[in-house]
């Protein structure tokens, strides 16, 4: 998928409905993003990383944040946008690292309730395509019906981004729940309206 393909992915489809919904059983956290918000943001984080930061493509960007963490994903999505090279590892090479936690955690923002962040005052329009994302996307199932509710097992969720992107691109709504002992059982899938598990 090209930057051009994943800009498409985040437009595309009722803006409204969720596009990533994300819990954290350790602490009971929830964040859920509809279309429209989480392309919003991901512009924003692009725009930061291209105005602010001045990266081009092929640039490395180091999150060291849990991949299975929705600012992972939101972060993850606005470095493919820029053609940016994107790991959730410590990176010596990064020209940049976001940290969760710290005190440049404000550029990971938005909060569930869109706190203020130094995000806010760049534009929520998505800069112009760069040429190829660089991302390894997996392979989506051949039976996977586009605009599925989707929630990511364990396995996947540990290349949630990666996922994300590729379910995205297919119209998926993409459900992630972190930090949860054993199973995620019928009850808390049917509440989310999940239809499909990978």
């Amino acid at each position: 998928m090209n930057s051009d393909d994943l800009r498409t992915a985040l437009l595309a489809g009722d803006l409204t409905r969720p596009r990533l919904t994300w819990y954290d059983g350790g602490t009971g956290e929830r964040v859920d993003l509809s279309g429209k918000t989480l392309a919003k943001w991901v512009a924003k984080a692009a725009n930061w990383l291209d105005q602010e930061m001045a990266l081009s493509p092929g640039d490395r960007l180091s999150l060291t944040i849990p991949a299975d963490h929705w600012r992972a994903i939101y972060w993850s999505l606005a470095g493919w946008t820029r053609g940016l090279v994107v790991t959730t590892e410590s990176d010596a090479d990064a020209a940049v690292t976001l940290e969760g936690g710290s005190g440049s955690a404000d550029l990971v923002e938005p909060a569930a309730a869109l706190a203020p962040s130094p995000l806010q005052a760049f534009s929520d329009a998505m800069p112009p395509p760069v040429g190829p994302a660089e991302y390894a996307a997996p392979e989506l199932p051949g039976d996977l019906p586009a605009g599925s509710r989707v929630l990511l097992g364990v396995t996947a969720a540990q290349r949630a981004p990666e996922w994300a992107a590729a379910l995205m691109g297919h119209g998926c709504s993409v459900v992630v729940m972190r930090n949860f002992e054993g199973e995620i059982g019928p009850e808390k899938r049917a509440s989310e309206a999940v239809e499909v598990v990978l």
